[in-house]
């Protein structure tokens, strides 16, 4: 959980549920990525976010979900990063 008030994936309706929803879909996850609920309080940044995530990563480059997945994973490890 990051240190960034957020609304819990329990309590979340209308915009905030359905950006929720769709990042999910996109993600495969079961939970929604603390990287996507630290936008919940600004339910139309949020909305931008998950957009942008739809439709510039994991199958926008055309290098396919594999070479894409393995090239951030990559990255993510260079920086230390933990997403």
């Amino acid at each position: 959980m990051s240190w960034i008030e957020e609304v819990d994936e329990g309590k979340a309706t209308g915009d905030v549920r359905a950006a929720y929803d769709k990042a999910m879909k996109f993600t495969g996850h079961a939970q929604v990525p603390p990287i996507i609920k630290i936008f919940s309080l600004r339910p139309d940044l949020l909305k931008a976010r998950v957009g942008f995530a739809s439709a510039m990563t994991f199958g926008g480059s055309g290098l396919g979900r594999r070479a894409e997945e393995l090239i951030a994973t990559s990255i993510s490890g260079l920086l230390s990063c933990k997403f």
